[in-house]
């Protein structure tokens, strides 16, 4: 071999090879002799493969080294090359030559790292033959790849935590190499490009499993404005930051909120108790006042962790304690709660407590029966009477296929009942069955059958309503299914007609106090009157009936005709006649003995405070020229509790707004106003609380078991604190963690009604009921945000691109 030939064959190397690596660190030197072997020009045709004596083979020739990688590591050695995520296409491609990586045949260094300890390290690859190595920013010690040989990092820890990493600190470096990373992450600065943009908001998504409706709710938009807002980037709160400033915020909203409440004016509250998904107990206390303006305020208190037994003297010292931290212990007037026994200890005991106090104008605070759970109350003896109440507390996924045969024989309305419970379980058990039930639909929106249970108002209802709108759907399923034994008959449809005519107004008052959010205490006698008017008529309708099980309906007319009557008798036992002062015009002497009685005060306070409001309708404004030109005490008014209540009295009656009327008539009535403007705070019902339960819920999410109480209550009272009932818009995100058949009772309710009434003459067939349908509103994301739709697009095009690949 040539001189120029040795010279080449050298050059293939890395120079640094042979200048500052000692010669014992290289492989294929002779064991007993430290001197580099160089071939001669006899042998020079000859490769490893063909020596004869075995004793050594050639190494294979290293791959050029790109200018562009860096060689790292000690400081005159420097046998490594350093991988970076700028040039990996260049290493990976000199990598891939080597001997190492050619016998892996596959790319180990990447940037997608998640233990801690990858960000002390650089990966290198030797130069020598292409070993995968990591390299230490701090020490510059080398060690084994953690890919090379599926190794863990735990050396890499290990090397972290030891003393001689933490006490080497690089005291000085390069200028150049400074120069060179500032480049290099000046480079790998990410620029904004519209895909870049939607990856990262698919990746946020998916990432935190949240649903994609997120993007379209207006908060996310604000939030991105407030970034945009910033002079420079802002800094992310860390979640105790976060944890604390929300309690900071929701004391400040809550004092907001309660200074609107007008001097000397009272507050009515209403109160239930909840456990979460996680066993953790609450008491809620919403309150409700009306302001200056005459708008009702609805405010949520507190959600207050119980602990111990929930007896009533024990829920009375919460109640206590929240009312006297807010203020308010000396201003409530009324407390709606459900029925159960511990409310009216509850109620006894916080009085005795304010007695205590001995605190000035104290009036005795007034328990109010939440008339919601009166009618379902009332609801729930109809259908016991007639065994239709369901038993379950939730709904059943499992089929069996007994049936019993003496009520089948007896056509009575419980076997009636459990045939579309069966039938709904049937369906809604198997994928297939569902999807073949759908496909019987020819328009939208394809329904399934919805199963009643225990724990949910009016769910036997819902679930008769949906069965009735998928009649002629039910015949074809079971006709496809050979389920004949399933398929209701034309008697039973007829039933389920009956059942639905007696239970509608039941759930048309429910549902309508319960998602009314204005005042309601006025209503009260009216919804007893129209119930009553009801049951009379259906049972009137009944009475001439022979059938059967026609007969056993109208015995549970009668039953819950008097439980409604129990409940009702209850209402001359409130203080003060309070309902009928809150109704109005209908006035027996009793009733305004009573008022007149409890006008006393309220002359009193009118008296010491005149005006009682700075507003003024349009009939009282006057000009300014008439100011001066008027004396103060010519228009001043003249007024007391029994000429008001003469004159108010006296009035004609007309169909209005109670609170509209009162804010009108202020000025006319004053003293009336004053005291109607306490009066008609008082709930009807307890129904905002049950609505918070809901809402609760879904802060309890199973993948947030971790949160305490107190974190529960303040992330509650932060959605709650300027109204109780959240808006539509806050919640459209929410429906994705419903399951369906929660989903499918909320659109039920929006349903449209469609059965046939009872009638004299079974041979009369009525016309359908069919009240128009109500359009949906819809909200509209920002433009600049992705909808769900378009991300959910874009998820399934990437999916399908990378399948391609």
């Amino acid at each position: 071999m040539s001189q120029s030939q040795i010279s080449q064959f050298s050059d293939n190397y890395a120079s640094s090879i042979y200048e500052d690596t000692p010669l014992d660190s290289f492989p294929f030197l002779p064991s007993n002799g430290p001197q580099p072997f160089f071939p001669d020009a006899s042998s020079s045709q000859q490769t490893p493969a063909s020596t004869p004596d075995g004793e050594f083979a050639r190494p294979p020739v290293p791959p050029s080294i790109p200018n562009t990688l860096e060689r790292v590591g000690a400081e005159k050695k420097k046998n490594y090359l350093l991988w970076t995520e700028m040039v990996n296409d260049e290493f990976v491609a000199w990598w891939l030559k080597t001997e190492f990586g050619s016998r892996l045949k596959r790319n180990i260094f990447e940037n997608k790292r998640q233990a801690e300890c990858w960000k002390h390290f650089h990966q290198v690859a030797s130069i020598q033959d292409g070993s995968p190595k990591v390299m230490c920013k701090t020490c510059g010690q080398i060690l084994n790849h953690p890919a090379n040989g599926h190794r863990g990092t735990s050396s890499m820890n290990k090397h972290l935590q030891g003393v001689n990493c933490r006490r080497v600190a690089p005291r000085s470096q390069d200028i150049r190499r400074l120069i060179q990373e500032g480049a290099h992450l000046a480079s790998q600065k990410p620029t904004f490009t519209p895909q870049a943009w939607m990856e990262r908001v698919i990746a946020f998504i998916t990432a935190l499993r949240l649903p994609f409706q997120l993007v379209e709710h207006p908060q996310f938009s604000a939030l991105i404005e407030m970034a945009r807002l910033a002079p420079s980037l802002p800094k992310i709160p860390s979640a105790y930051m976060v944890r604390r400033h929300l309690r900071e915020m929701v004391e400040e909203q809550q004092q907001n909120l309660l200074s609107k409440l007008p001097t000397g004016a009272k507050i009515s509250i209403a109160l239930d108790c909840w456990t979460s998904p996680f066993r953790q107990a609450f008491m809620t206390v919403t309150g409700y006042f009306i302001d200056e303006d005459w708008n009702y305020r609805e405010i949520l208190l507190g959600l207050e962790p119980l602990h111990g037994t929930h007896t009533g003297v024990n829920l009375s010292s919460v109640l206590l304690d929240l009312l006297q931290k807010h203020g308010i212990e000396d201003r409530v007037l009324t407390v709606t709660t459900d029925n159960a026994s511990n409310n009216s200890t509850l109620v006894e005991s916080i009085q005795d407590s304010l007695q205590s106090l001995e605190l000035p104008n104290q009036t005795p605070i007034i328990r109010i029966p939440c008339m919601a759970h009166v009618i379902q109350l009332s609801l729930k003896e109809l259908l016991g009477r007639m065994e239709a109440n369901p038993r379950n507390e939730r709904e059943e996924m499992e089929w069996t296929q007994e049936e019993n045969g003496a009520r089948r024989e007896n056509r009575e309305i419980v076997y009636t009942l459990n045939k579309v419970r069966q039938l709904a379980v049937y369906i809604n058990k198997s994928p297939q069955r569902r999807e073949a039930f759908q496909n019987l639909q020819v328009t939208e929106p394809k329904l399934v059958p919805m199963q009643d249970v225990r724990t949910r108002w009016n769910s036997t209802y819902l679930m008769l309503r949906r069965a009735k709108r998928l009649q002629s759907v039910f015949d074809g399923f079971c006709a496809q299914y050979s389920r004949h034994d399933l398929q209701p008959s034309q008697e039973e449809w007829r039933q389920i007609d009956y059942l639905l005519a007696i239970t509608q107004p039941f759930f048309t008052f429910t549902t309508t106090l319960s998602k009314t959010k204005d005042i309601t205490v006025h209503t009260i006698f009216g919804i007893y009157n129209k119930l009553f008017s009801h049951l009379e008529r259906s049972m009137a309708q009944l009475a001439q009936k022979k059938v059967n099980w026609k007969a056993v309906m109208l015995s549970a007319l009668k039953q819950a005709k008097l439980k409604l009557s129990e409940y009702y008798s209850m209402t001359d036992d409130i203080h003060d006649d309070l309902y009928a002062i809150g109704v109005g015009a209908c006035w027996r002497v009793r009733y305004r003995k009573s008022l007149e009685d409890y006008l006393v005060p309220y002359q009193q306070r009118y008296s010491d405070t005149q005006p009682i409001s700075n507003g003024h309708s349009s009939a009282d404004q006057i000009s300014d020229i008439d100011m001066l030109i008027t004396s103060a005490t010519s228009f001043q008014p003249q007024t007391n509790a029994h000429s008001e209540l003469t004159r108010y009295l006296g009035s004609s009656t007309r169909l209005i707004d109670q609170r509209l009327f009162w804010k009108d008539q202020q000025h006319e009535y004053p003293i009336l106003a004053s005291l109607a403007r306490d009066v008609l705070t008082t709930p009807a019902t307890g129904s905002g609380v049950e609505r918070l339960f809901n809402s609760a819920r879904d802060i309890c999410h199973y993948r947030r078991g971790s949160l305490k109480p107190n974190t529960i209550k303040d992330l509650m009272m932060s959605m709650c604190t300027s109204r109780f009932d959240i808006e539509s818009e806050q919640l459209t995100f929410v429906d994705e963690y419903l399951t369906a058949q929660e989903i499918q009772a909320e659109d039920a309710r929006k349903a449209v009604d469609e059965f046939d009434l009872i009638s004299d003459n079974e041979e009369d067939a009525p016309a359908a009921i069919s009240p128009p349908i109500q359009p949906r509103l819809l909200t509209i994301g920002l433009a600049r945000l992705p909808s769900a739709s378009q991300l959910r697009l874009v998820m399934m095009r990437q999916k399908r691109s990378e399948s391609l690949r």
